[in-house]
């Protein structure tokens, strides 16, 4: 979702190959500034983004991930590229950032019995450095030089990396390596299997799926400085339920994950020992309600359950 103050991201209704994208051979400063639509002079937007105060850092709550979140200014210009790459048709194996998937298209393909390689990569934007940056701009977008250097240090944090909070990291970071996702694809499909992405998530369903492909992908990212994440990464059985983007494919069944059941028992729990006027119960109340509705989402059998609840809550919510 987007932030607040932030204008949505477009979700184009038509696509075009990579090379009729307006950041395709850009061979001057002067075209990139107009395409970008930037009012000021190469000098002006060079000092920009020398600011170091580009970006608000924080550790984020949850996750206690390190966030680099740009600025409106630098959103701007960032969100201008995220704009024209999505404009770029997307190959079929891509469900990030794309009009009519989602998490669920990405788990749907994985529908069918069969053993499963999933594959989770480890800090996928800091480990997008600014050379995979400029590598893509130079060597697979065709601009000038001096094009690809300024448009890579408009997309890096501080010259260094993908910031992790900026909305044209997902999409970048898939083109920076889409070399590398095609080679996991034909290995796929040259196998009568099927393979997809979500952001940093891989999974190939195949016909015998083990843990040499696990070790091949893992030494395919590793020449490009790319590191899996070994805890999260593995092979399905095909006797196994196998879980994708938080959805549980199981015997034919899509099904919400029992973690996402736990945490709604936990808040009506909760929520049967608070009175409605305590300070607690909005927010049990509200956070409820959005696992109900994500469970309602994956299995549509909870759907009426998720409605009457929060028919029932919502006239409490201060």
């Amino acid at each position: 979702m987007a932030k607040k103050g932030r204008l949505k991201l477009e979700r184009p209704l038509k696509a075009y190959a990579l090379d009729q994208c307006a950041l395709y051979k850009i061979k001057g400063i002067g075209q990139l500034l107009k395409v970008l639509l930037w009012n000021g002079t190469e000098d002006e937007l060079e000092q920009f983004l020398n600011n170091e105060s580009n970006y608000n850092v924080f550790l984020h709550k949850k996750t206690n991930r390190l966030i680099q979140h740009p600025k409106p200014r630098l959103d701007k210009l960032q969100s201008r590229i995220a704009v024209l790459l999505r404009r770029v048709a997307p190959p079929n194996y891509r469900h990030s950032g794309v009009r009519n998937r989602s998490f669920l298209t990405n788990a749907s393909q994985h529908s069918r019995p069969g053993p499963a390689v999933k594959v989770d990569l480890e800090k996928f934007y800091p480990s997008t450095k600014f050379i995979h940056v400029y590598a893509f701009f130079r060597g697979k977008m065709h601009c000038s030089a001096d094009v690809a250097r300024l448009l890579t240090r408009i997309c890096c944090y501080r010259d260094a990396h993908l910031p992790t909070g900026a909305r044209h990291s997902e999409v970048l970071a898939f083109y920076c390596h889409k070399d590398i996702f095609d080679k996991i694809h034909h290995r796929a499909t040259a196998r009568n299997g099927v393979m997809s992405t979500y952001i940093d998530d891989i999974m190939l369903t195949m016909n015998s799926a083990s843990d040499g492909d696990l070790k091949w992908i893992r030494g395919l990212f590793s020449k490009y400085g790319l590191k899996i994440n070994s805890k999260k990464s593995r092979v399905y059985k095909a006797s196994q339920p196998k879980v994708i983007t938080g959805v549980v494919h199981s015997r034919g069944r899509q099904l919400a994950p029992h973690k996402q059941h736990r945490k709604a028992g936990e808040h009506f729990a909760a929520l049967a020992s608070l009175t409605q006027e305590s300070t607690e119960y909005s927010a049990h109340a509200r956070s409820l309600m959005g696992h109900l509705d994500h469970i309602a989402l994956i299995d549509k059998r909870f759907k009426l359950r998720a409605v009457g609840n929060r028919l029932r809550l919502r006239k409490s919510i201060i």
